[in-house]
């Protein structure tokens, strides 16, 4: 059975990419889909619209749905991630898969395993409303409102387990998620090959389980160690990463963004900086120390002069290890390198994934800004 996957950002198609593999599926992720094959379980394609206008989003999307066409192979089932908190452009995305003959999307972006819950359309993450959270800074899509109805747009209909509704109106529908219980009641009611199920991993996750398939036991990540790293913190959380010991073991260098970079000037000088601390120190942590205020146009920005310093880096040496935290950030810097597939080497934590090209020594590592790093540096 073949099942595609839909990503509105690369960390989040790299937390799918990671479920599906835990539970021993053949998974490749993708940024450009090129060809679909009968042997295929799970190919997730990576896109980038979370981080685009409406706009731009609903053509990006409308792109893939035509590479899809063009390959004239039907999934077995199409899945949408989406961000848990619905940042982005979720609904115009769902409503564009109309193309694909799928006239109905069922909406449940809870992730209950991190505490992420709707109930009375009320988004809470550990029992705080969303509203209430840091999500309310967000540079791009801060938090509004905690009402999951008014935060996708329109009049979505609602449901919750007690509906006991056996079928799906046409368009998108949001359901209430207090549990992974209810997640395996959706899908075990509603998972058709004629309905898109759309939104977070844990939802993910019980769909392939559904389907037959549990936890395969592998070997636990035994660390980074020492190897030549390059971390970059390209989200806007923030938190006490540098108090590990991993850092003051390998004599991590520190190069955050100059004020006059931060500001709108040009990376050489943080590039010459970065450089020459790489001659004293194998490993570097690449950080934006101020406080970044809701601005579209500056968010954009930062992240595109982060990826030019990251990819100046790596064309003038070789790391055994680069460290994304941030989708957007490591799009753009998997863009920059070209590499349009990656296979899965480990997940590290749920969220936490480790990649590699067919083609290059250099693991990449994606991970969420709001996700906790687990073992990843212990």
């Amino acid at each position: 059975m073949l099942t595609l996957v839909i990503a509105d950002d690369l960390t989040g198609a790299a937390e799918i990419a990671g479920v599906a593999h835990r539970l021993g599926c053949r998974v490749r992720l993708t940024t450009a889909l090129e060809q679909l094959t009968p042997q295929d379980e799970v190919v997730v394609i990576a896109t980038d619209t979370r981080s685009m206008t409406r706009e731009e989003a609903l053509q990006a999307t409308q792109e893939v749905i035509a590479q899809i066409a063009r390959l004239g192979l039907r999934p077995d089932r199409l899945f949408k991630k989406t961000d848990s908190v619905l940042r982005g452009h979720v609904r115009c995305e769902l409503e564009a898969l109309q193309a694909l003959s799928y006239q109905r999307a069922l909406l449940l972006p809870a992730n209950p395993s991190k505490g992420r819950l709707i109930r009375r359309r009320i988004y809470s993450i550990g029992g705080t409303p969303l509203t209430r959270t840091l999500f309310r800074h967000d540079p791009e899509f801060p938090a509004t409102t905690s009402d999951v109805v008014r935060l996708v747009g329109g009049h979505a209909p609602y449901i919750s387990t007690r509906t006991r509704r056996k079928t799906l109106a046409e368009g998108v529908t949001l359901g209430e998620v207090g549990s992974m219980e209810d997640l395996r009641y959706y899908v075990a009611r509603f998972d058709s090959p004629e309905v898109v199920l759309a939104g977070s991993s844990d939802l993910f996750q019980c769909l392939v389980e559904h389907h037959g398939r549990q936890p395969v036991e592998r070997p636990a990540f035994a660390g980074f160690g020492t190897r030549r790293s390059l971390i970059v913190l390209g989200s806007t959380a923030r938190h006490n990463l540098l108090e590990e010991p991993f850092f003051q073991r390998n004599r991590v260098a520190i190069a955050p963004m100059p004020d006059e970079v931060f500001a709108g000037g040009a990376t050489e000088g943080w590039v010459r900086e970065a450089q020459r601390l790489l001659t004293e120190h194998d490993s570097l942590l690449l950080r934006i120390p101020q406080q970044i205020s809701h601005d579209e146009g500056r968010a954009l920005r930062l992240r595109h002069q982060m990826a030019e310093t990251v990819l100046a880096l790596l064309a003038d040496g070789e790391f055994e290890e680069v460290i994304i935290e941030g989708g957007a950030t490591a799009f753009t810097i998997l863009k920059g390198l070209r590499w349009g597939e990656l296979t899965i080497a480990d997940e590290i934590a749920p969220g936490v994934v480790r990649l590699h090209h067919a083609q290059s020594d250099t693991h990449l590592t994606f991970k969420p800004g709001s996700y906790p790093w687990g073992a990843c540096f212990r």
